[in-house]
């Protein structure tokens, strides 16, 4: 969601303002639309007047395909947050997080005629909001057309679960941390000695990104043993949990301090 309510403990009501990347902008999104600039335009609704851009959409990068001829009305759902909550907002008794996206297209480029990705929240608009309205699923994600293939690279991931990787992919952790597999190596064994392969992942949060190397090691025996290495990470413990050199690898990220 664009902006999501949080527990005001008995303090006064503050905003928090969060940056979301790409990958993350993918994940949260219950639809994904990739379509031409029409105009823009505003409705009126309960009141006020909200702005709204409409797309010629194209195709659906993600949730349900797009309509023959579908127009969507694109609506900052921020603006109508504010609106439903301008009385708590005013009087300070309500907090709530404030999402925007990280590199957002500059305003000027949402012009009649460009070409756009969109990311869009999953609910419909309450009444009274025209046909084919949708909410962004953040303030200003408008995408650049030409990234509409890493869309599909993008995998949603869990704290604690196995997450599988093809060469390309990239896991996107619910605080926007994300893992993508650059490339697996293997050394040649010495006769009767260890083998050992490993897979390099490039982990990145915020501004922060480092490549971070993960072996396993098998060592012969009977049965030979097998052991998968793990990694600590600023707040992350990073474990490879599996891999199929030169195809996929299988990672589980726990969180220290949740």
């Amino acid at each position: 969601m664009a902006l999501a309510t949080l527990p005001a403990e008995g303090h006064a009501g503050s905003v928090a303002y969060q940056n979301i990347r790409f990958g993350q902008a993918v994940t949260m999104s219950a639809r994904v639309v990739t379509g031409t600039v029409k105009g823009r335009s505003a409705a009126k609704v309960d009141g006020g007047t909200f702005p709204y851009v409409e797309i010629a959409a194209d195709a659906a990068l993600k949730g349900p395909p797009a309509k023959a001829a579908e127009r969507v009305l694109v609506f900052d759902g921020a603006a109508w947050f504010r609106h439903t909550h301008a009385a708590a907002i005013k009087a300070g008794v309500i907090s709530y997080a404030d999402a925007h996206y990280a590199t957002p297209l500059p305003d000027a480029d949402i012009k009649p005629g460009a070409a756009v990705i969109v990311f869009l929240r999953g609910e419909a608009p309450p009444p009274g909001f025209p046909a084919g309205a949708a909410f962004l699923s953040c303030g200003g994600c408008f995408e650049r057309a030409d990234r509409a293939a890493d869309v599909a690279r993008m995998k949603t991931a869990a704290f604690g679960d196995p997450i599988t990787l093809k060469m390309g992919e990239v896991a996107v952790l619910p605080d926007g941390l994300e893992l993508e597999v650059k490339g697996h190596t293997h050394k040649r064994p010495i006769t009767g000695g260890p083998q050992k392969e490993m897979a390099e992942v490039e982990a990145r949060i915020g501004t922060r990104t480092e490549l971070v190397v993960l072996g396993h090691t098998i060592e012969p025996g009977t049965p030979p043993k097998d052991t998968w290495q793990e990694r600590a990470w600023h707040e992350y413990q990073l474990v490879l949990i599996g891999m199929k050199q030169g195809a996929e690898t299988t990672l589980r990220v726990l969180r220290k301090n949740p």
